[in-house]
């Protein structure tokens, strides 16, 4: 097929649009609001209104793989899921009536580093200011996602969410069979035995092999070492998690894991009660507002897309062969 027939098509439409919109702002007939402006100050939204409450809980969503990447759409870009979470702790920080930040969690996990950041920082935010951190669990709450919740007070699952997934995994791609099957080679210019580890253009050899092991178990320890502290589990119980087993929330309740079932409702009073109050506002931070938001409605974090304005709107799977290279904290799905 001709690639240059096929992208035609989509350039001239691409076009058209861009030239359409235009004249549709020079001539001053149109208001056009394509995106949300991400960097205005999001507002608080209430979700739940409790006569007579001074206190707050703050719902902030971590939905999604977690990273450090902008989320780019058509003509807009938001924050990462890390930034935005960073963001709104910074503005939970400078209200004294927020006792309690309640993390819901739906994610199977994502970057190394991101996910330590994101730990570090949780930590470090109870630490600056003795504000509690409550972990409702929802669907997945694995691996990446996992590793949050540890730096909660208290960590709550769903009845059916799946969790657990404690390790690193680190994919590369083989195509050396194919490209032999082709008859396609590579030509590799390199300073050191060990520069194109990784390659797709050649099978790990024995030494490929002990680098990369090492690396993961490496990056392992630091999450097998927080998990047993903060669970307080015995060695025979840490033995089973390093599997990377995942567990229902029944069975992660049984294993050490979380501290409780129960539901986002229920969760909101439980965080309340946390920080040794009775009755406790509900609230999200966003950047548009909405009448109709209850605690299960997406909060800043998952507000990034504008699906509707996508020029091309197509889903990536997520799977080993969209992983750039590093090491993750990841289930993967």
């Amino acid at each position: 097929m001709n690639v240059f027939k096929l992208q035609t098509p989509i350039l001239k439409l691409a076009g058209l649009l861009t030239l359409f919109l235009s004249l549709l702002l020079m001539s001053g007939c149109a208001n056009i609001n394509l995106a949300p402006s991400y960097n205005k100050p999001f507002k608080e939204q209430v979700v739940q209104d409790v006569d007579n409450a001074t206190a707050k809980v703050l719902i902030i969503d971590i939905a999604g793989t977690i990273d450090d990447q902008p989320k780019g759409g058509f003509l807009s870009q938001a924050p990462s899921l890390m930034d935005s979470v960073l963001m709104q702790l910074k503005k939970a920080e400078k209200d004294p009536q927020v006792k309690t930040v309640l993390l819901k969690i739906n994610s199977p996990g994502g970057g190394v580093t991101a996910s330590d950041i994101l730990y570090h920082e949780l930590i470090a935010f109870k630490a600056r200011t003795q504000k509690k951190v409550f972990i409702q669990m929802m669907d997945v709450a694995a691996s990446g996602g996992y590793y949050i919740a540890m730096a909660g007070d208290h960590i709550q699952a769903h009845p059916t969410t799946v969790t657990g997934s404690v390790g690193v995994i680190s994919v590369s791609a083989d195509l050396s069979g194919i490209m032999d099957k082709v008859g396609v080679g590579v030509n590799v210019y390199k300073t050191g035995v060990s520069k194109d580890m990784g390659a797709p253009f050649r099978s790990a050899n024995d030494l490929d092999k002990q680098l990369f092991q090492e690396l993961v178990e490496q990056m392992a320890m630091r999450f097998y070492e927080i998990v047993q502290s903060k669970r307080q589990l015995s060695d025979e119980a840490m033995a089973e998690v390093k599997s990377a087993r995942i567990y229902t929330g029944l069975a992660a309740k049984q294993a050490g894991l979380v501290d409780s079932l129960g539901y986002l409702s229920q969760a909101t009073q439980a965080a309340c009660e946390l920080a040794g109050e009775q009755r406790c506002n509900v609230v999200t931070y966003r950047y548009q507002s909405n009448e109709n938001v209850t605690a299960y409605s997406p909060s800043m974090a998952t507000q990034m897309k504008n699906p509707e304005m996508s020029l091309l709107n197509t889903p990536i799977l997520d799977s080993a062969l969209n992983l750039k290279p590093g090491m993750y904290y990841l289930m993967l799905q």
